[in-house]
């Protein structure tokens, strides 16, 4: 005994599908286009579009990478030299205008480097900004204020003495600049 429903089921999905694989529901015969010799073509299907429109995703801007900072004399706010009998050594203060701590770094040495061809000795404090600049100790009475790098090399000589700014003092002190935020 079979079910008249089950008839309408298999009905309703063999007219698409015979559709779909270009089938006549009459003699399941493969459908021929229109004097093609090629054989069977393959049915367009309609497809539904979005009444709204989507906008296209814009690709990411190709990044670049900032220019290498290097010392330049004007950078130097301030520079005092003392010692002059033993030599010379300048105590200089820059503003390297960046918060990336390894540039900051190079650009003290690099100070140190430059003023040791005019004097015996060379310390370069480094800060960041120059609003860090600004909020440093006028009076000299704290050890830091605001400084990134301090890089020296004293009057006897030697490899570089680098001493980082903390970053404990730098939040203690409320710097102004960005350098540990």
């Amino acid at each position: 005994m079979r079910h008249p429903s089950l008839r309408l089921l298999l009905a309703a999905f063999m007219v698409p599908l015979s559709a779909l694989f270009g089938m006549s529901g009459c003699d399941e015969q493969p459908e021929h286009g229109s004097g093609s010799p090629a054989g069977p073509t393959t049915p367009t299907i309609g497809m539904v579009k979005p009444s709204v429109t989507v906008p296209a995703t814009r690709s990411a801007q190709p990044t670049t990478t900032p220019p290498e900072l290097h010392f330049s004399m004007s950078m130097v706010r301030s520079n005092e030299v003392n010692k002059p009998d033993k030599g010379g050594q300048a105590n200089v203060e820059l503003v390297a205008g960046s918060n990336d701590l390894k540039s900051l770094e190079r650009v003290g040495r690099e100070c140190v480097k430059a003023f040791l061809r005019e004097q015996k000795a060379a310390f370069c404090k480094v800060f960041g900004t120059e609003a860090d600049y600004k909020a440093r100790d006028l009076r000299k009475a704290g050890d830091s204020n605001c400084w990134a790098w301090y890089v020296g090399v004293p009057l006897a000589g030697g490899e570089p003495m680098v001493t980082e700014g903390s970053e404990i003092g730098y939040v203690a002190e409320h710097c102004p600049g960005k350098l540990y935020r």
